[in-house]
């Protein structure tokens, strides 16, 4: 299922400076979505769903796991009296070729996303014990775990249960919306202080907005009031600055080394042949035996994640000028598909490593040339 179509992102709604209060009409577009809640084994109805929200609002964080593995991770988690969430997408398909009979099934919308609720350090170590190897996703601009507040996820959850055809997820990273823009918080109904953009997606405006470095966009605000939080040079200064607080390990700092800004065209010739001057070496490093499949696997990801964090494109960027970099991108991911298809591996290492590439490609994926 094609998650982001963004071919045809509008200016910001309003002018430059908004006034507190600001409506904006949106027309009802439905996306087929559908939410599962899993919540304690031991919780009996919605209200003492509710109590404990109220008396503990713990936290939120997530892991991506292969989708073969979902079900048996939920059946654990539901078995240990985890809290955690799932998003789904209902699908249709026929059932013979000219049969006019249509099957419904039930999909996750994101392939192997599992939602957690509790303190992400505990949350690790229930996962070190119960699923070795396992670990919490990373918010991609912090280096550390993405952490979603109680405050944040309720009304995303909230919606999910009564209206889950207004939720949709990007592929495009939130900073990528940034641009020229003004953030704006929703001060009325169910969606109280959800922060966001104000964007218009296939012909639909919709408030996107971010979840623990990933992007949903939601639909059917046009009843809501917003008032504006940051002005344009207020977002971009704070970006700037969210950005560089990078937590780089010593090996990822070298790499960083060999990756700058490009402006001009010789500067994309260069950068080109710094990444394939990297993969040579990782590649030789590896026939070596010096290090091993999940260290060169781990380089590559980092390396499509110093792309996309030094050239992803602007909205409305359509020049091509930074094409030969995405290409040189694209035959990194090529190189991380024939480490995850080497035959030694076992199950286990080869699903744990799937599940780490659909994660690296729902952030960066849109980039390259990839199906």
């Amino acid at each position: 299922m094609k998650l982001d179509s963004t071919d045809s992102c509008s200016t910001p709604i309003g002018h430059r400076r908004l006034p507190h209060g600001v409506f904006v009409s949106e027309p009802d577009v439905k996306t087929g979505a559908e939410v599962r809640m899993y919540t304690h084994a031991n919780v009996a109805n919605t209200d003492s769903i509710a109590r404990k929200y109220t008396e503990t609002k713990p936290s939120w964080s997530y892991l991506f796991v292969h989708h073969l593995k979902v079900r048996s991770i939920s059946a654990a988690l539901e078995r240990d009296g985890q809290t955690f969430f799932i998003h789904k997408t209902i699908r249709y398909f026929r059932r013979r070729e000219k049969s006019k009979s249509v099957q419904r099934k039930e999909m996750p919308t994101v392939s192997g996303l599992i939602f957690l609720q509790g303190n992400p350090s505990e949350l690790q170590s229930y996962l070190d014990r119960t699923f070795p190897g396992r670990y919490l996703c990373k918010n991609c601009s912090t280096g550390k775990v993405a952490v979603i507040p109680d405050s944040r996820m309720r009304p995303f959850m909230g919606l999910s249960e009564t209206d889950p055809d207004r939720i949709r997820f990007l592929l495009h990273p939130f900073r990528y919306y940034a641009q020229n823009r003004i953030l704006l918080r929703i001060t009325s109904g169910d969606l109280e202080g959800l922060e966001g953009y104000v964007i218009r997606i296939d012909r639909d405006r919709r408030l996107v907005m971010d979840v623990g470095g990933m992007t949903v966009a939601i639909s059917g605000v046009h009843a809501e009031r917003f008032e504006v939080v940051h002005d344009v040079a207020d977002v971009q200064s704070h970006d700037a600055g969210h950005l560089c607080r990078r937590n780089l390990q010593e090996r990822q700092a070298l790499i960083d080394r060999w990756f700058h800004p490009v402006k001009t065209a010789q500067d994309v010739i260069v950068q080109v042949e710094n990444i394939e001057i990297l993969k040579t070496r990782i590649l030789s490093e590896l026939a070596k035996g010096s290090i091993s499949l999940r260290e060169a696997l781990g380089t590559f990801f980092f390396i499509i994640e110093e792309i996309g964090y030094y050239y992803a494109p602007s909205p409305g960027d359509t020049s091509d000028r930074l094409s030969p970099i995405f290409k040189a991108g694209t035959a990194i991911i090529r190189e991380i598909d024939t480490i995850i298809a080497t035959p030694s591996l076992d199950a286990d290492t080869r699903t744990g490593f799937e599940a780490d590439r659909e994660q690296l490609m729902l952030s960066y994926g849109y980039m390259f040339l990839i199906s």
